[in-house]
Order: structure tokens, then sequence, then C-alpha cells
């Protein structure tokens, strides 16, 4: 397990994150460069790449939150992280599913994880790039500093419970194809960002990656 270096700022008193990155590409620091400078600036950050690591380092620690870099948590050889990582949100943790995780996570294996491993009807849903907007409403959350809304392309969720949605589209928002005609979003529930009680804690997931959503690893 090895420690992120954060910013020469750092203090005792900034929050600690844990990045779990059991199977993440080798390129994915490059790829979200932007989220993990923004994260490294707010919080002190360990990292761990294997079982065994992950589990002991829960087993002696408490971080402010874990971050789910990729979809392993989804494998069954991993059950034993996942079981702790969910008895650590229940107990009050918060976890964020992000960066490869949407990406490489398939539909009907999402589906399942969600149903049978932490009890909830999320489903993947749309998946197209549209401007959605924050929901200041988000139970539980402070959104100042967040964006009010954002146009990327994402995979969205379904059968979230609204104070769980935290980036959505509105009205306004069409679809934003650079091949095919702009179309109305037909349903304005599905969320790009979701961030929903669990709980005494919370879960999150991040289809939408950048520097500001590091916000949501650091409060």
């Amino acid at each position: 397990m090895a420690a992120q270096r954060s910013s020469a700022g750092e203090t005792t008193s900034q929050p600690r994150v844990f990045l779990l990155s059991l199977e993440t590409e080798a390129f994915f620091e490059d790829m979200y460069k932007d989220l993990l400078n923004g994260l490294l600036s707010k919080a002190k950050v360990q990292r761990a790449k294997k079982a065994d690591a992950t589990l002991r380092y829960l087993s002696e620690n408490t971080p402010d939150a874990i971050f789910a870099t990729d979809p392993a948590l989804l494998k069954p050889k991993y059950s034993a992280v996942l079981d702790k990582v969910i008895s650590y949100v229940r107990d009050g943790g918060t976890i964020v599913l992000g960066g490869h995780f949407s990406s490489f996570a398939k539909p009907d294996h999402l589906k399942r994880f969600f149903e049978f491993s932490w009890g909830l009807p999320w489903q993947s849903g749309y998946y197209h790039r549209t401007t959605v907007h924050v929901n200041v409403n988000c139970q539980g959350l402070e959104t100042r500093g967040l964006p009010a809304s954002y146009s990327q392309k994402a995979l969205f969720l379904k059968n979230v419970p609204p104070e769980g949605r935290l980036y959505l589209p509105n009205r306004d928002s069409m679809t934003e194809s650079r091949v095919f005609g702009p179309e109305r979003i037909s349903d304005l529930s599905q969320a790009a960002v979701v961030f929903a009680p669990y709980g005494r804690g919370r879960i999150g997931v991040l289809s939408i990656m950048s520097r500001e959503m590091s916000q949501l690893l650091s409060v």
C-alpha cells in the first residue's frame, strides 16, 4: 500500500481518503489527473492495489472516504473486501465508485452488484451526453462549490431516490450527440452522479470525473 503525495499545505485536519485500486488500468492517473490533483489538494490519500493490503488497512483505520477507482468489487474473488467495505459504510463511512468503475462495469453486473450486495434497486440507464444540473436538495450534502451544471457523456443510473440524485437532467436538457440530432431527455429521474444515504453512511457513484468532483471525497 502506498501513500499518495499531498500538497505542501497539508495539515493534520485534512480528511483521509483511501483509494481502492484493485484492478485499475495503467492509464488511470493520466485520464483522471485533474480529479486526483484536486483530491490531493484537499485530503491525505492512501492507496491499496491488493486485497490483503485493503483488508489490513480497513481493519486498522477508518478513513473519511473510500474511492473505488475500478469495478473490481463486482467480482466474487473480492467478496471479502466488499463485505468489509459494506460494513464500513453501514457504520458511517462514505464510498464513492468512480474512475473506471462505470466505464468497465457491464449493466447486468451493476444490477446484481447493487441489488444483491447492497440491497439497492439501482440499474444502468441512459448512456449519452447531455447537460445535467446539481440537485441542491441532495440529502445531507453541502453543494456549495460544486458546478451548477455539466455537459458530459455519462452512464446514468435509474431507480435512485430523489434525495440521492446529485446531478441529473432538467426539462431543458437535450442529447448532445456529435452524430445524431438533439432529442429531448424523456426520463428526468436518471442521475449522472449519485450521493445517497446508506445505513449511517453514504454511497456515491461518479460518472462525471473532474477536479470539482474531488469535493465529494473530502467533505
